[in-house]
């Protein structure tokens, strides 16, 4: 099974998938101290859906409207929306510390996600009919 992280009740879609609480209670004045090495890593996530919608910014309701909100990327442990790296780099939104620590572990390098995990997370996760 897949672990959802940053899908934030305010955040939508969710996919249908556990909601991390809000996103107003993991807002923080500073990030981790590797925050720009995490950016990077959830940057480079495999993508399983992409799509085109736009969306606000839910924290700054005159901040410019994303693209992409609603896509999403994996390492094959984890499952993020795209916008989530958005949040973290602008309001250092916490993470899990599990999360994190994963990051951490494979030395802020995500894995190349197969194929057929891919088709996993989407049916079994997603609920996408493949």
């Amino acid at each position: 099974m897949i672990r959802p992280v940053g899908f934030f009740s305010e955040l939508s879609p969710g996919w249908g998938l556990a909601e991390t609480g809000s996103i107003r209670n993991a807002v923080r004045p500073l990030g981790e101290p590797d925050e720009k090495n995490i950016l990077d890593y959830l940057r480079s996530g495999t993508g399983i859906w992409s799509e085109m919608s736009a969306g606000p910014d839910v924290l700054d309701p005159y901040a410019p409207e994303m693209t992409g909100i609603g896509s999403l990327y994996t390492d094959g442990t984890w499952l993020w929306r795209e916008d989530l790296t958005y949040y973290v780099a602008t309001y250092h939104v916490a993470l899990p510390n599990e999360f994190v620590e994963h990051i951490r572990t494979l030395k802020y390098k995500a894995p190349v996600v197969s194929e057929s995990r891919l088709v996993d997370i989407a049916k079994n996760d997603l609920g996408i009919n493949m």
